[in-house]
């Protein structure tokens, strides 16, 4: 299904906001967001919503059983989320309750496919790329559990730059960091197509080439950093997503960086395993070309700088019960996407590489190589 998409700075407002509720026959949407969130709606937009706040960073599906009653009980015929992954995933998940009413087919992804239910995402982030995917993340019991279904592909799009004017410094980085992670696996994923790389491409460039100006709070950077979310959205979409994802959950759960930040610590050795191994050169020396660099080993060097340059790098090296808990943790199913087979030996090799700080002259090249991209 095509997306509406409105972009543009300032395009969070009452007219775009009416046309797209207008154009997908919505009268009453219930707005999904966090209680700041609500504010800045309701003064750019002047709309007066229902609003469901009552959900966690790391949304529970027992939220969506509550956001799905408040849909019930204020008569809404459509969703709005507004913020970051939690939002977009909330809304997903109450949509998914409120089109089949039944848990255990909500669990199994089992979506009735003729029932309209429109919902309108807007990120607040430049991160997940979730207002481009048909799937969300929520928990069961501590578990997650992954919806995937057509249907809960957002309807309509806002991308509104502005939103991420006011995001603290290490959100910004987190959440850039999980849109290049996507790009770059999904770049080399194994469901990769032709279209899929030239989204993961655009994801890529986007992130790398406006990163320091970003940060700077560039006006330009800011509607380029959104966009590289909203393609890397767009290509693991088709390609979904590999190990750096599968490996990062239990990263951030017993080690605590946010989800993106998680993903690129392992992303750089996992670059330098593929390129070690040898069985997947083409995906590797494309996206050097794409970073301009001379050839595919030096792709995990200009990672592992930009994590310098961002203050991201590990200072601290955990326990080896830590990297055991770690290792054991990979979901296998995300592991069958990745380019190449990856023993338990490997993911813990990669687990400590990726965990123990780096010495000085791995610090001095990859600096080095990140600063021709203006950091």
């Amino acid at each position: 299904m095509a997306q509406h998409v409105v972009r543009g700075q300032g395009s969070l407002n009452g007219a775009n906001i009416l046309a797209l509720l207008e154009a997908l026959s919505v009268q009453r949407p219930l707005l999904v967001c966090g209680g700041r969130m609500a504010e800045v709606f309701r003064s750019r937009t002047g709309l007066a919503l229902p609003v469901f706040s009552g959900y966690h960073p790391n949304p529970d599906l027992a939220d969506s059983e509550a956001g799905a009653a408040m849909y019930r009980a204020e008569g809404c015929d459509g969703l709005i989320s507004l913020g970051g992954g939690s939002a977009m995933d909330t809304a997903k998940a109450i949509k998914a309750l409120l089109l089949t009413g039944d848990m255990a087919r909500v669990k199994a992804s089992d979506l009735p496919q003729d029932v309209w239910l429109p919902h309108i995402a807007i990120p607040g982030t430049a991160g997940t790329g979730s207002e481009a995917t048909p799937f969300a993340v929520v928990y069961v019991d501590g578990q997650k559990l992954s919806l995937d279904h057509p249907q809960l592909l957002p309807e309509a799009v806002v991308l509104d730059s502005t939103l991420l004017a006011t995001l603290p410094e290490y959100h910004r980085k987190a959440c850039a960091m999980d849109a290049l992670a996507q790009g770059i696996e999904s770049f080399w994923a194994r469901a990769a197509t032709a279209e899929s790389r030239i989204h993961a491409e655009r994801a890529i460039r986007g992130v790398v080439f406006n990163m320091s100006a970003y940060l700077a709070d560039d006006p330009a950077a800011r509607d380029a950093l959104l966009e590289a979310a909203y393609e890397s959205g767009l290509a693991i979409a088709t390609s979904r997503t590999t190990a750096a994802h599968a490996m990062s959950y239990q990263i951030t759960r017993l080690l605590g960086p946010a989800h993106g930040h998680a993903c690129m610590l392992t992303l750089p050795h996992l670059w330098a395993h593929l390129y070690e191994s040898g069985t997947q050169p083409e995906p590797l020396e494309k996206m050097a070309e794409i970073l301009g660099l001379p050839n595919g080993f030096y792709g995990s060097v200009l990672l592992q700088g930009l994590l310098l340059e961002m203050g991201l790098d590990i200072r601290e090296r955990p326990d080896e019960a830590t990297l055991d808990a770690l290792t054991a943790s990979v979901n296998a199913q995300r592991l069958g996407n990745h380019p190449e087979p990856l023993t338990t030996a490997e993911l813990r090799r990669i687990y400590e590489d990726a965990l123990t700080p780096m010495d000085w002259g791995t610090k001095e090249a990859a600096q080095a190589l990140w600063r021709q991209y203006g950091g």
